[in-house]
């Protein structure tokens, strides 16, 4: 269709879409990947394969769309070239923003559940999901670049005047440039061992103040290894204990408090504590 009507911001769209098609295959090879269990070559399991993943995803969305897209948009202005059949573009395009709009729209439904009351722009900052955050960032700059192309090819259509198309791949192009920056730097610093959010800090740290046999939690480390999946180091110190055997016990009760258990965890501290500890390994040391 874009060689059909010969339009620029309908080609940024289709070079943009055919790249979406090769990144949806990116993020589902990290989840698989991050799924396996770990290793002796890989103790921690493989759980960062998903971050890897995402930030390939923002290579190519920077590369094959944003760059592409500037460069054509550049080449329509010095050399403008009137469209044609642009009623056949208008009307793919608006489809085209209802079959976004369907995907988006799933994609919000997906994210509501960890999104609680944050902004969407504030869970996709603080969530270590990286596979659904790219799909909200592609499906939200797919929207708006579907918006501005139509913007673009009307006003062609209405003014007579191409230069309204290269202005339009101009802007897609910059629109996907700045997604793509913001996907990558935010992969970027969980690649580099992430801390979770200070509240979740905070709740961690209450949680295991709980216990009777704590006396205080004296360090914490807490680092992002994988898509909600968390590794915490702990020096607590603990209440006198008769011995060193009783010692060992109450750090291994401690550790089954902070094991993959659900059904205990939600017992000691909130469902949302639960969750985010689901995968949480503790190392403990009696002071």
């Amino acid at each position: 269709m874009a060689a059909f009507t010969g339009s620029a911001s309908l080609l940024t769209e289709v070079v943009h879409s055919t790249a979406d098609c090769g990144n949806q295959v990116l993020p589902f090879l990290g989840m698989q990947q991050a799924q396996k269990p770990p290793t002796p070559r890989h103790p921690l399991g493989r759980g960062q394969a998903a971050f890897v993943a995402s930030f390939l995803v923002a290579l190519l969305l920077f590369s094959v769309g944003g760059v592409y897209s500037v460069v054509e948009g550049i080449h329509k202005i010095r050399h403008p070239e009137l469209p044609h059949h642009l009623g056949w573009a208008v009307g793919l395009l608006l489809f085209a923003l209802v079959l976004e709009g369907i995907s988006m729209a799933g994609a919000m439904r997906a994210a509501i559940p960890e999104q609680r009351r944050r902004s969407l722009l504030r869970y996709m900052r603080e969530s270590s999901a990286t596979e659904l955050v790219v799909v909200l960032a592609e499906d939200a700059a797919a929207l708006l670049g579907l918006a501005i192309a139509l913007v673009a090819v009307l006003l062609v259509w209405t003014t007579g005047n191409p230069v309204w198309d290269g202005l339009g791949s101009v802007l897609i192009g910059l629109l996907l440039i700045a997604v793509a920056l913001f996907v990558g730097t935010e992969v970027t610093s969980l690649l580099l061992n992430e801390a979770p959010p200070r509240a979740m800090r905070a709740r961690i740290r209450a949680f295991v103040r709980e216990d009777p046999e704590v006396e205080q939690v004296l360090n914490l480390i807490a680092v992002v290894i994988g898509s909600e999946r968390l590794m915490v180091s702990l020096q607590v110190q603990f209440k006198n204990q008769p011995d060193g055997d009783a010692l060992v016990a109450t750090i291994n009760a401690l550790e089954r408090r902070l094991s993959p258990d659900p059904a205990s965890l939600r017992g000691a501290g909130p469902g949302e504590i639960a969750k985010s500890l689901f995968s949480l390994s503790g190392f403990l040391v009696a002071c």
